[in-house]
């Protein structure tokens, strides 16, 4: 096994916003490490650029990440209202996502046939020798 630090998207910051986190993971490859740091909680495991930066460690760089991690308050709130109280220390570290952008781009309309009208002319399409019989009336 060996050691890696991910860094990936978490979210829980705002729709178009995420909170850039480096998680320590111990795998065979990098491909691997990936993975697992996709599965963690507040990974916005759904984006395809989920995972920033992948880089192999050694030991010492991994325990310190360890320490980082238990101090970081984000990683440690499990409400909303305490993000509240701990929006200040963290509001610095939140990054504008330009993935929001791509997703929420206008979708283009198109022309549907008016299904009423259909019905109607459907209902009162007969042939013109029905029609003149029908004015005779």
């Amino acid at each position: 096994m060996e050691f890696y630090l991910v860094t990936t998207k978490c979210g829980h910051v705002g729709k178009k916003a995420y909170m850039p986190i480096t998680f320590p993971v111990k795998a065979e490859n990098g491909r691997e490490a990936a993975k697992i740091a996709r599965a963690f909680p507040r990974v916005k495991r759904h984006h395809k650029d989920a995972i920033l930066k992948c880089e192999k460690v050694d030991r010492v760089k991994f325990v310190e990440q360890i320490k980082i991690n238990n101090e970081d308050p984000y990683l440690h709130v499990v409400s909303k209202q305490e993000q509240q109280i701990i929006v200040e220390n963290i509001e610095q570290r939140i990054v504008e996502d330009n993935h929001q952008d791509e997703i929420n781009k206008p979708v283009k309309k198109t022309k549907r046939p008016n299904l009423k009208f259909q019905k109607l002319k459907y209902l009162y399409d007969f042939e013109d020798d029905e029609y003149e019989e029908w004015i005779e009336c």
